[in-house]
């Protein structure tokens, strides 16, 4: 026997957290599911996180899967507000997408009864003149660090807001969606070998990282277009915050736009503040064939270090895939390398040893002891990282870190020039970005002809908390539309 809920949203991270909220705004009483992968906020530890090794958890990986999505309890994150995430003006209209950053920044910080301080704009001339003397303009934006208390708080407030509201299933991963009449039929996979069907006037999928293929293979199955993605590879770069601190007072999610006709790179994921940040593993299961883990970065405000070396700020550096094929080709070509090299498990080098593509003569233990900083990630072998990229790609990634941390220690009153760091700076693989296929979706987030949403990373277009959310709103307020007009055609 099936159930029927007039929506039912797949994933309980910024998007679809937001998609139910402004879905109960607009039309309260609207019957909602909301169906989370992963666990509960309060049970995603990692055991990465406490210098243990990934074990998988069990298949649901708790940094990208559990309420609160890309959120992680415990951990800071960044709300970067327009015009990060610049893509999504022209998809959701100029005017539009400003009142819709408005509104999900006011959302996801209203658990904290105050508005956090916003950075990244207005940067001193000392910083805008030492990227440009390397031919890089700063991207300036308004960007608010939440530390891991506030965080948590946040996460707390919208599930207390919600839980009451919508019917929430965790450890539940919708599987497969049918076209019935006017209605979609799901299949949801709620333990090993259980699976319930429920029936539903409107389906969002706001999947994220956990839904990376499964998510693409469904609107496949539906006949929804896909478009593929550009992909982008490249590393994460730990070293001692103190070399990352002064720019990322200023700029907490450092991005910078190339002022030449250089091949493109672009920093990922900065985690440079006060206090640094720590590097996170996430496990993708199955979801490439055999399992693969890779890499992500979370802003701290609140570690202290546990020994005489201070604390670890990183980054990610990416560039554009060169010479593999069409973008399908690129990430399995990618992926099999990196399960060649190091059983598609992260792997580090010496900024040395990865520039000069010279293996590195120790082990990770000695290469962790060298480190003039405490490395944030245990769980890691030495390895050759350079050899995951083409020729193109490390002449890509080797000129554009030259010029980008070039950039960061000329600003940084240091004195230090980036021969003087070699050895000082570790360089931890692979970063990947927008592997999702990019649906045909409207500037709703609807599929043509479909009852389906499809919102957040999911959707292929930008990513970031605010942008996922973003999204979320502009489908939840057209799906309320939806079930308004329905109710009031029934009571006719």
């Amino acid at each position: 026997m099936s159930m029927h809920k007039h929506v039912v949203i797949a994933g309980a991270g910024p998007a679809g957290l937001a998609c139910a909220r402004a879905i109960l705004t607009a039309a309260p009483g609207t019957d909602i599911l909301l169906l989370e992968a992963g666990r509960p906020y309060r049970r995603r530890p990692c055991p990465v996180d406490r210098g243990r090794t990934c074990t998988g958890c069990a298949g649901i990986c708790n940094v990208i899967s559990g309420f609160g999505g890309s959120m992680h309890y415990g951990d800071g994150a960044k709300l970067s507000l327009l015009p990060s995430g610049r893509r999504l003006v022209p998809h959701l209209g100029a005017d539009r997408a400003g009142e819709l950053c408005e509104t999900a920044f006011a959302w996801l910080t209203e658990p904290l009864g105050r508005t956090p301080e916003l950075l990244g704009e207005h940067l001193t001339g000392r910083a805008v003149d030492a990227f440009a003397a390397h031919s890089l303009r700063i991207r300036e934006y308004p960007v608010a660090v939440l530390g891991e208390s506030d965080l948590s708080t946040v996460i707390a407030g919208w599930h207390d807001l919600l839980a009451s509201n919508v019917d929430l299933w965790h450890t539940s991963e919708l599987t497969d969606a049918k076209k019935h009449g006017q209605h979609l039929e799901l299949t949801v996979r709620t333990g090993p070998g259980e699976e319930r069907r429920v029936s539903c006037d409107h389906l969002v999928l706001a999947t994220g990282r956990r839904g990376v293929t499964s998510t693409t293979d469904l609107l496949k199955r539906l006949g929804v277009p896909t478009e593929l993605p550009d992909i982008s590879v490249g590393v994460r770069l730990e070293m001692a915050v103190g070399l990352l601190e002064a720019i990322g007072a200023e700029h907490p999610d450092l991005k910078v736009s190339q002022l030449d006709h250089a091949q493109k790179i672009k920093s990922f994921c900065f985690c440079g503040g006060p206090n640094g940040g720590r590097i996170k593993v996430t496990n993708y299961q199955g979801a490439f064939g055999e399992e693969v883990l890779t890499l992500d970065g979370h802003e701290t405000t609140e570690r202290v270090p546990t020994g005489e070396r201070p604390l670890a700020a990183n980054f990610g550096l990416l560039c554009q895939v060169q010479g593999r094929g069409n973008a399908l080709e690129a990430r399995d070509s990618f992926i099999a390398t990196y399960r060649r090299l190091a059983g598609g498990r992260p792997f580090a080098q010496s900024l040395r040893g990865f520039l000069t593509r010279r293996a590195d003569a120790a082990s990770w233990p000695e290469l962790h002891a060298r480190m003039p900083f405490q490395p944030s990630v245990l769980d890691l072998t030495a390895g050759p990282v350079d050899q995951l990229f083409t020729d193109a790609e490390h002449t890509s990634l080797t000129a554009g870190f030259r010029r980008f941390m070039g950039s960061i220690l000329a600003h940084s009153h240091l004195g230090l020039t980036v021969d003087d760091v070699l050895d000082d700076v570790l360089v931890v693989g692979p970063e990947l970005e927008f592997l999702w296929d990019k649906p045909a979706i409207d500037a709703d987030c609807k599929v043509a002809g479909l009852p389906i949403h499809v919102v957040g990373d999911s959707a292929g277009i930008a990513q970031g908390i605010v942008q996922a959310a973003m999204m979320g709103i502009a489908a939840g307020r057209r799906i309320a539309t939806s079930t308004s007009r329905t109710r009031a055609t029934a009571r006719r």
